[in-house]
């Protein structure tokens, strides 16, 4: 309870400041009703209502080139602020750079990746065992209105262990002709002390009128895992009938054929399926209010004993609500 008065107090302190430093501030909230079944069983623990998401953003500037961001977890609170905090980033900016540092979104290309977490209804092993948001500092250069090439050093999302590991990672983002844009990666992590593997992760969003297709393709490479035998495929595909519904389905396909130890991502000897599709409601038309009805199903083979990912035979259904309410 302290910790949700200081939580909300801190807010108030940030309303108080000026527009110009203040430049938006938003408030995330999803809830949840869920079903979940595992090889015919229901799983009690995890059906029911329930809170999934109490998002805070915070953006800004403290200087005419100098900006911030700010994005926090209210459900995830924990002694540590940081452990909530996806991401608290000081950006110093020029016409061709943007030099940034703090806790930062680990530069991995891919659109399952990239999108919020609140918007994720079912997703790959992959996306449920990265850690993905780490400390770290980046340079930007942008290339034009829609190209940007990204060099990044960060804490790895390996070092569980806290054992003083880095990522290197470069990221190219880019747009065609309005119907194609990249999130491409190429990056070197490291899982144990001087020892590394390496991502491909090319991310494709196709934008064909009402339809859209996300494409992703991610190859985990070291000296076995060679020729797509470690490996994520992910599929997204979504049809604007209108401005309040959209409907949509999704599929991933999550390979480890290796006997390798560097990917701790997806394990070796797993091989998992997940597919599965929904609805979403806008009633007034736009992104402030949001309903959502999804299900999914996953098969294979999971060889993760640590858990938090996917299993075999597990049926997923949900309905939900979001709402997003801007302050600024």
């Amino acid at each position: 309870m302290k910790r949700t008065l200081l939580l909300f107090a801190a807010v108030l302190v940030a309303l108080t400041l000026s527009a110009q430093t203040i430049n938006r501030l938003d408030v995330e909230l999803r809830g949840d009703w869920q079903y979940e079944n595992l090889d015919g069983n229901s799983i009690l623990g995890n059906s029911g209502f329930d809170g999934k998401f109490f998002n805070f953003r915070m953006d800004g500037s403290l200087l005419e080139n100098l900006s911030y961001s700010i994005r926090y977890r209210a459900q995830k609170v924990q002694a540590d602020p940081f452990a909530a905090t996806d991401w608290a980033t000081l950006t110093y900016s020029t016409d061709k750079w943007d030099f940034s540092a703090g806790k930062q979104v680990v530069a991995i290309g891919g659109y399952e990746y990239d999108r919020a977490p609140i918007d994720i209804y079912f997703a790959s092993e992959y996306w449920h065992q990265i850690a993905c948001y780490q400390f770290g500092a980046s340079a930007t250069f942008k290339g034009g209105e829609n190209t940007r090439i990204t060099a990044q050093i960060c804490r790895s999302p390996y070092d569980y262990m806290r054992e003083n590991l880095y990522a290197y990672n470069l990221m190219w983002t880019d747009k065609w002709d309005d119907c194609l844009t990249i999130l491409h990666s190429f990056n070197v992590l490291e899982y144990a002390p001087n020892k590394f593997v390496e991502y491909v992760a090319l991310g494709h969003l196709f934008e064909l009128g009402r339809v859209a297709i996300e494409f992703d393709y991610m190859e985990r490479i070291d000296h076995e895992c060679l020729d797509g035998i470690n490996a994520s495929t992910m599929l997204d595909l979504k049809w604007k009938m209108n401005e309040k519904f959209h409907f949509f389905a999704h599929g991933s396909y999550d390979v480890n054929k290796s006997t390798s130890v560097a990917d701790l991502t997806v394990m070796p000897g797993t091989e998992m399926w997940r597919m599965g599709g929904g609805v979403e409601y806008f009633p007034f038309g736009n992104k402030k209010v949001r309903f959502h009805a999804a299900t999914a199903y996953a098969f294979g083979k999971q060889t993760n004993l640590l858990g938090g990912g996917l299993l075999d035979d597990h049926l997923m259904v949900q309905f939900g609500l979001t709402w997003r309410i801007n302050l600024f």
